[in-house]
């Protein structure tokens, strides 16, 4: 059969690699592009293994290998997108970055991942499946919203020992709630439209606004 020109998932990923990556490094990363693809166009049951290969390269031998079956790549999958917007948590952490930078950072960073199409298409996978996959909806629960939750928690506390905002042992419950300012406005509104598709600068309002009630409140005192 004739292929087209059209670079696979295996090419694009390995022309996007640094020197130094293992192959199967570059193969993984091959496999869990095209499985997100396949994922969000079919669904999780519909999903087939033999299609990710198809466009990802490799073998069936390797991907079971690598990731055991369909759940198991799906997770990984999970894992993958969620460490990309936890990342600027644990920059922001290191970093020590003053808390009202920080937390525009962060918001941005967040929202801004929250409301890509693909995001929002996995969200909707994610709560389509729940029901009668609990145990993946924990696990992205685990990956992503818990995991978030508690870096920024961290990260307020980092702040607090700095004197920059008051001590407390709610961080978690406080940074929750920062976190639900920042995305409601923007994501639920995007989930239920799918013509509506936040800009950055939709998302630097939202966030602002987040910010400066977090941490002024009412009084507006700055």
């Amino acid at each position: 059969m004739n292929r087209t020109n059209k670079p696979s998932s295996a090419t694009t990923t390995a022309s996007r690699a640094q020197d130094g990556t293992s192959r199967a490094d570059i193969r993984r990363a091959a496999f869990l592009e095209a499985a997100q693809k396949v994922f969000l166009e079919q669904g999780f049951e519909a999903a087939n293994m033999s299609e990710i290969v198809r466009r990802a390269g490799g073998s069936l031998a390797t991907l079971y290998a690598q990731f055991g079956d369909k759940e198991g790549i799906f997770l990984a999958m999970l894992e993958t997108r969620m460490k990309a917007i936890t990342a600027t948590l644990e920059v922001e952490l290191q970093a020590h970055t003053p808390v009202e930078e920080g937390l525009r950072r962060i918001g941005e960073q967040f929202a801004g991942k929250l409301v890509e199409p693909d995001s929002l298409e996995l969200y909707r996978l994610i709560v389509g499946m729940a029901k009668k996959y609990p145990d993946i909806a924990e696990t992205f629960m685990k990956l992503g919203p818990n995991k978030v939750r508690a870096g920024l928690a961290a990260y307020l506390q980092d702040r607090a020992d700095a004197g920059e905002i008051p001590q407390s042992d709610q961080f978690e419950t406080l940074g929750s709630l920062f976190l639900d300012m920042v995305r409601s406005p923007l994501q639920s509104r995007a989930l239920l439209n799918s013509n509506v598709r936040p800009s950055n600068a939709d998302v630097r309002t939202s966030v602002d606004r987040a910010v400066d009630m977090f941490l002024y409140g009412l009084s507006g005192k700055r």
